[in-house]
């Protein structure tokens, strides 16, 4: 029998706030309001980076608890040329 973990997505709105989990959609929401494409930012998350956007802090993290990575280099702000990628 194959086994894997589904993942979660967690946000943090403030910096003195603790991390929420929230949906795929709530996730997907934030990124197409936030970025022109949102693979960049997914493929960002999947190697460990947290996603800053106006409204919060998003992440991956993996069913049993623990988050996938603890770098934060990845915003709207400092990476918006990223988002001229034609995959997304």
């Amino acid at each position: 029998m194959l086994m894997f973990s589904m993942p979660l997505y967690e946000v943090k709105y403030q910096e003195n706030d603790g991390w929420q989990e929230i949906s795929e959609l709530e996730l997907m929401d934030e990124l197409y309001k936030s970025f022109n494409k949102v693979t960049p930012a997914i493929k960002e998350m999947i190697k460990g980076n947290e996603i800053k956007t106006p409204h919060g802090i998003f992440r991956l993290k993996l069913k049993g608890g623990e988050h996938v990575g603890t770098s934060s280099k990845f915003s709207t702000h400092q990476h918006d040329h990223q988002f001229s990628d034609s995959t997304g």
